[in-house]
This record gives C-alpha cells, structure tokens and sequence, in this order.
C-alpha cells in the first residue's frame, strides 16, 4: 500500500565502482546521471576495498536512498582481497540498517568484469527498484 509520496518517489542511489570492473575500453566516468524513474551518482573507486562502513552510512546521511558497490569479480581483484572486504563490509552495513529498521535493500553489492556505463545504470536501477519499496531514506537532511 503505496502512499502518493511513495508513488511519486524517485530513489537516489550513489555508486561507487571498483575501475577493474570495467570494460577495458570503457572510459570511467563520474557525477550525476539520470536514469529513468531514479537518479544516480557515479564515483569512481581504484578499488571496492576502499569502501568502509563509515563511509557508506554517510552517504546515506547526506542523502543517498541507496548505495550500490560494483565491485570486480572476486578472483580478478588486483588488490587480492579487496572485492571480498567490500562484500563483508555491505554485509555488515546491511545488518546494521535492519537492525534499526531502515531496510537492508539500501545497501549492495554486485561483481562484474567487462561493465558498460548501461551496465553500471542497470545496477543502479536495480538498486532504486529495491529501494522504492522502502520509500525516502529517514535520515536524509538529519
């Protein structure tokens, strides 16, 4: 049971991509994107590792509904390990939000090798479907 204001939501998401991920052709790039019913901030990451907790918790506190990891596959990381500590901080992340009833959906994390801007879109567009049914974040502008 959607309310207007839920209806008429159109999620933030923030990603964050690891540059391994993507296509070797592809040209990284930055800043804010629309994408169709959600709008998106693309940041660019020399690697997923570089994510923490902190720092994903204040993305949502500035406003971002979600946040989305693209990280690259787990036995290509360049740093090893990386992709693995990304995934247990988003886990961890996850565990926290529900916890405090925010909804787990507002974080996640994907793997991929050869991505497109299109494929880094369709992940945020996944995420902002998973983070419509939550509706705004409570701690934007707190």
């Amino acid at each position: 049971m959607a309310n207007n204001s839920t209806a008429d939501f159109q999620p933030q998401i923030t990603l964050l991509y690891c540059r391994q991920s993507l296509a070797a052709e592809a040209k990284p790039v930055q800043g804010q994107r629309a994408g169709e019913g959600f709008g998106v901030r693309l940041v660019l990451l020399p690697c997923s590792s570089k994510v923490q907790l902190p720092h994903l918790m204040r993305l949502l506190e500035k406003g971002a509904d979600g946040v989305q990891i693209a990280a690259c596959p787990e036995k290509a990381c360049q740093h090893l390990v990386g992709s693995n500590r990304a995934e247990k901080r988003i886990a961890r992340g996850r565990g926290l939000l529900e916890q405090v009833g925010m909804g787990a959906e507002r974080l996640g994390l994907d793997r991929g090798a050869g991505l497109s801007l299109d494929d880094l879109m369709e992940m945020a567009g996944q995420r902002a479907e998973a983070v419509r049914a939550l509706g705004p974040n409570p701690m934007k502008g707190v």
